[in-house]
C-alpha cells in the first residue's frame, strides 16, 4: 500500500514538472521560429532580387528548405497563392498553421504580404528589409523572455510538484 502511495506522489511530481517544462518550451520554440523566419525572409529577398521565379514557386522552395511548422506555413502559402492573392494566402495560412509566434510577430508577416507581388522588385526588397528589422527587434525581446521564463516555469513546475508531494505525504 505504501509503495502505491509513493508511486502516486512520484507521478504527481512528474506531471507537474512536465507541465512546467511544456510551458517553458513555448518560449524556446518562439525564438527558434523567429530565427527561421529571418532565414526565410533573407531567402525570399535573395530570390526576389536575383531570380525571376514566380512567388508560388519561391514559397514552395522555402517550404521544402525550412523545417517544422514554418516549412508547413510556406507550403500552405504556396498552395493557396495559386488560387488567390499573396496577401489573402498569407493571412489564411498564418491563421490555420499552428505557430508559437505572438500576434505582433504574425502582424509583421501579414504587413509584408500586402506588398509582395504588388510593387516593383525594389519596393518588395525594401519592405522585406524593413520586416527583417522588425523581426530582429522581436527576436531580442523573445530571447529576453526565454531567459526569464524558461527557468521560471521549470522551477514552478518542480516546486508545485514538491508541494503536492509534501501535502500527500
Amino acid at each position: 500500500m505504501i509503495i502505491i502511495k509513493y508511486i502516486g506522489i512520484l507521478l504527481v511530481f512528474l506531471v507537474t514538472f512536465g507541465i512546467g517544462y511544456l510551458w517553458s518550451k513555448r518560449y524556446s520554440e518562439r525564438v527558434e521560429e523567429l530565427k527561421e523566419l529571418q532565414t526565410a525572409l533573407n531567402l525570399l529577398e535573395t530570390k526576389i532580387k536575383f531570380t525571376y521565379e514566380p512567388l508560388p514557386e519561391i514559397f514552395s522552395q522555402m517550404g521544402e528548405m525550412l523545417k517544422g511548422r514554418l516549412g508547413e506555413l510556406f507550403q500552405h502559402i504556396a498552395v493557396l497563392v495559386k488560387k488567390t492573392t499573396v496577401e489573402e494566402a498569407v493571412q489564411s495560412a498564418i491563421e490555420t498553421t499552428p505557430l508559437n509566434l505572438k500576434e505582433e510577430d504574425k502582424k509583421i508577416i501579414k504587413d509584408l504580404s500586402k506588398v509582395l507581388g504588388k510593387t516593383a522588385k525594389e519596393g518588395q526588397v525594401s519592405q522585406i528589409e524593413l520586416s527583417l528589422t522588425f523581426l530582429s527587434s522581436q527576436l531580442k525581446k523573445a530571447e529576453k523572455e526565454e531567459l526569464k521564463n524558461v527557468k521560471l516555469y521549470k522551477t514552478l513546475g518542480a516546486t508545485v510538484g514538491m508541494a503536492f508531494a509534501i501535502i500527500l505525504v
